[in-house]
């Protein structure tokens, strides 16, 4: 087998190939040290790049989620805040209604009764048809109109109370298999099994007509239903409050997880990447030193 011929040229073309390819390699590391990265595009690590892509849909999604729970904790903290305002009230006004039940009451003293029920009665009225960023509480899914409505004498009392809303449940994800329900229904919570409104204005109907024995043989057991259900209904809205808490707590340890993983497989190690860089900073300039070397020599060099 004959020997290959050895050419300039040849000399030329693989001294240009290698410092190419070492540029190619200082290139590479340069990139990786200036957006601290290891993997800037598939090509780097296909299999690294996959992994990321699934991690940052992970992100993705998680994200939302936490949006999402962000997004609801304030009305559902303003829920239980309301609810809890509804409760003291009513409260209050069980305890006129006792007192006003005990038989040993003036007329005028059952007046001022009546007049502080009525009172009560305009505060929780307002309080259920509270309203936060131009949306409803207690209307189920019509959240742009009062779910309550009034109707008024001529002296612009409350003589009854019309629920205007709808029992539709309004559902945000919080992950891949929960829709969480974070509505309170105003007919749940003010009358599903007493009507609030109608108690408050028989209570204070019946103190205006000197009617203790009605305040005490069936309002106050009225009421009694009554605060059961906002109780229930506060129990509720503060379950929801603790899943959205928890659900909160795991999603950013998840998200934490998911941007190590993606770390580790993308991430550069600056100190790695320093080391070799300056190893292939060196091979380079070995590289031009060689080439310069190997193409100095031309046909003048050989006939002297």
């Amino acid at each position: 087998m004959g020997a290959m011929r050895v050419t300039t040229q040849l000399l030329v073309d693989r001294s240009i190939r290698n410092i190419n390819n070492q540029s190619n390699r200082l290139l590479t590391l340069q990139e990786q040290l200036a957006t601290g990265l290891r993997v800037n595009r598939p090509s780097d690590d296909p299999i690294d790049a996959r992994r990321a892509v699934s991690i940052r849909a992970l992100l993705g999604k998680n994200e939302q989620y936490l949006a999402n729970i962000s997004m609801v904790s304030s009305p559902v903290a303003e829920t239980n805040t309301s609810i809890e305002t509804i409760l003291s009230s009513f409260n209050r006004a069980w305890e006129l209604a006792l007192r006003g039940a005990n038989g040993t009451n003036a007329q005028n003293q059952l007046d001022a009764l009546a007049l502080e029920i009525n009172q009560l009665l305009e505060g929780i009225f307002s309080t259920a048809n509270h309203e936060t960023n131009g949306r409803y509480l207690f209307g189920g899914t019509r959240t742009t109109t009062p779910p309550y409505e009034a109707t008024r004498n001529a002296e612009g009392e409350i003589t009854a109370v019309h629920f205007a809303g709808n029992a539709e449940a309004i559902h945000v994800a919080i992950s891949d298999v929960l829709d969480l329900q974070y509505n309170e229904i105003g007919l749940d919570v003010f009358s599903k099994n007493q009507d609030i409104f109608q108690t408050l204005l028989a209570v204070r109907d019946n103190l205006r007509a000197g009617d203790t024995s009605a305040l005490g043989a069936v309002r106050l057991d009225e009421m009694e239903t009554v605060r059961d259900q906002l109780t229930s209904a506060l129990a509720r809205v503060g379950s929801i409050q603790n899943r959205l808490d928890r659900s909160s707590e795991e999603l950013e340890q998840f998200a934490f997880q998911l941007q190590t993983q993606l770390s580790d497989a993308i991430d550069a190690d600056y100190a790695d990447v320093i080391t070799r860089l300056q190893a292939q900073t060196n091979a380079f300039q070995a590289a031009l030193s060689a080439a310069a070397r190997a193409i100095m020599p031309s046909l003048l060099d050989y006939v002297r």
